[in-house]
């Protein structure tokens, strides 16, 4: 537009060029008469939180700018303005950054939780190292893992060292899974340029050592050491070495080829099976044993309870001696007593005859009769004669009625 009226609404900016190519700002409301001027948009950019502008000058400078910010693209001083993501780093990770410092690049790590925003001519660290594969998660592939977040918390995986073979020339792979965390991460940067292939090269070092100087039942017999870091001493020393600390390795298991794994299998089988059947013989021995010592003690209570029985019916027939020989000792003391009354009537009753015999013969001794003459006249008959014979030609005769 070389000539006319322009509006310029409020938040817009305009860059007017003149005919001699020079440039002037102007910002809106406005309403400006154009002569001889070409007009230009000038682009507004903004950032909010968690975002930055890379704005690129014409002299080659680079500038970033943190938001909250909104920053007017300059038709004559900038080239390019581009908004960009701050790098999120949570609480367990961490971003190595390198920059310039004249003519030394120096290296800073930046720990989180951060929302982290490169300076100018700052650039970070990319790490490339072995990872999982993902058709074989224990299988270790290089360059799988792109990333530059480091995680700095304990972190593991699982790792199978392959070709391993015994003394007796047997060929297995071994599965493992390791336990470790980034202690130092400067060690680490100075040290190796991919931690998970040194660790899984030391871990198979030292699998192929324990295995070399075993057979195949040695080994299987000798896997649990396989849970001991003791075993491990090359892991451990090259963790130290490139910054790592190992937690603990964990055996799980190992696979041979089908010809061995297929002998192998079959010794399992058989072993089971004559385990099954000894768990069977041991559990029917332990069933007739249960049923014998339920039989005794059944034979046992049985035995109680008949002796409890015996003696109820024995405490019961003592109950009815004791009974009889107390009815029996009532009815003897109630004769006894009987007799005693009786005989103390009798006694009673001579006593009292003999009183009136007294009584009529001192009646007859004081009417001045002859007692002797009375009783010889009385009892002139005697039922009983005793005669009583001493020396002398003593004789006595007693007539007794």
């Amino acid at each position: 537009m070389l000539y006319g009226i322009r509006t310029i609404l409020a938040g817009d900016r305009l860059a007017l060029w003149n005919q001699q190519g020079e440039v002037r700002l102007v910002d809106g409301p406005r309403r400006l008469w154009l002569w001889r001027e070409t007009t230009q948009r000038v682009e507004r950019h903004t950032a909010r939180e968690g975002e930055y502008l890379i704005v690129t000058h014409r002299d080659g400078r680079v500038e970033h700018l943190p938001g909250p910010v909104m920053l007017w693209q300059h038709p004559v001083e900038h080239r390019s303005v581009q908004l960009a993501e701050a790098i999120a780093i949570s609480a367990h990770e961490a971003v190595v950054v390198y920059g310039r410092d004249g003519e030394v690049v120096r290296r800073r790590v930046v720990r989180g939780p951060a929302q982290f925003v490169p300076r100018s001519g700052e650039w970070l660290h990319q790490f490339s190292w072995h990872g999982a594969d993902p058709k074989h998660l224990a299988r270790k592939i290089p360059r799988a893992l792109q990333f530059e977040r480091l995680r700095v918390i304990p972190d593991q995986m699982y790792i199978e060292v392959e070709s391993v073979r015994t003394a007796d020339d047997a060929l297995i792979a071994v599965r493992f899974m390791l336990f470790f965390e980034l202690a130092d991460i400067e060690v680490m940067l100075d040290q190796t340029h991919d931690p998970v292939a040194d660790l899984v090269n030391a871990l198979t070092a030292d699998v192929i050592e324990f295995a070399a100087t075993r057979t195949f039942e040695a080994f299987k017999a000798d896997t649990e050491r396989l849970n001991l870091l003791t075993t491990f001493t090359q892991l451990e020393g090259r963790a130290t070495r490139i910054g790592y600390r190992i937690g603990k390795v964990v055996y799980r298991g190992y696979t041979a080829n089908e010809q061995l794994q297929s002998m192998h299998d079959r010794a399992i089988e058989a072993r089971t099976r004559l385990r099954l059947e000894s768990e069977t013989e041991t559990q029917a021995q332990e069933l007739a044993d249960l049923r014998l010592t339920r039989e005794r003690d059944r034979i046992v209570q049985r035995q109680a309870m008949e002796q409890d029985a015996a003696r109820h019916t024995a405490s019961l027939e003592k109950l009815q001696e004791e009974e009889r020989i107390a009815r029996h000792r009532l009815a003897a003391d109630a004769s006894r007593a009987e007799r005693d009354a009786d005989h103390q009537q009798r006694l009673g009753q001579r006593q009292e005859l003999d009183q009136q015999k007294q009584t009529f013969a001192t009646g007859m001794r004081e009417a001045g009769v002859d007692m002797t003459r009375w009783l010889v006249a009385r009892y002139q008959h005697p039922d009983r004669l005793i005669r009583i014979e001493g020396r002398e030609n003593l004789q006595l005769q007693v007539a007794e009625r």
